[in-house]
């Protein structure tokens, strides 16, 4: 049977697409298979984004307008987004609680999301202010993931391969699999440089659109 799905956004958004079974559908209808499917609408912000340091020719574009757009992230500002800028270890605790649909506002935010990381095996709760490294990002989105089997060993691709953390390999071999992580443009991957908010919002996007 053919299925239209409806959907009303917020005021101030509008329908940017929707998945079916993660897979992106044209317009709103899709054919109905013979089992149950998870179908996903995702809205936009109808505005441009306020932020005035995030060109329209910038590659982490589409990456800000999304994370922004689904309440991952914020500016730092109401005008400024700071994409250079590094985040701590608890600010991704709690991007990936809202992503699990959890709350996570207020003066107690950073507790909450240490709370919730623990309680999911994302992290052990400790350096909360510490700012995130590229592997631990990568290691935290794969325990979200409930830590499944990389497709091969991309990471031996990279001439700094060997900077990695041990601990930190089959994260990062299944994000480079999954294309969540990708390498800089001189063939390196820098496991263990901080992640800017732009690398973070590219990364958040591709791992929620798996």
């Amino acid at each position: 049977s053919t299925i239209t799905v409806t959907a009303t956004p917020d005021a101030g958004y509008e329908l940017d697409y929707i998945t079916v079974d993660g897979e992106r559908i044209d317009g709103t209808t899709f054919t109905m298979p013979d089992h149950d499917v998870t179908v996903r609408v995702y809205f936009t912000d109808d505005a441009a984004l306020p932020f005035t340091d995030v060109s329209a020719g910038a590659w982490y574009l589409d990456a800000v307008s999304y994370v922004y757009a689904n309440g991952l992230m914020d500016g730092t500002s109401g005008t400024t987004f700071e994409p250079d800028a590094n985040m701590t270890r608890a600010m991704v605790w709690a991007i990936l609680a809202r992503v699990d649909g959890e709350t996570v506002t207020g003066e107690g935010w950073i507790e909450t999301a240490r709370t919730w990381a623990m309680a999911n095996g994302v992290s052990d709760g400790t350096d909360a202010a510490g700012l995130v490294t590229r592997e631990q990002l990568a290691t935290m989105l794969w325990r979200y993931a409930g830590e499944p089997a990389a497709a091969g060993n991309g990471i031996s691709a990279f001439t700094d391969a060997a900077d990695a953390s041990d601990w930190a390999i089959d994260g990062l071999n299944w994000a480079l699999g999954q294309g969540i992580v990708t390498g800089m443009d001189d063939g390196i991957l820098v496991p263990q440089g901080t992640a800017t908010r732009a690398q973070a919002a590219a990364m958040l996007m591709r791992f929620v659109e798996l």
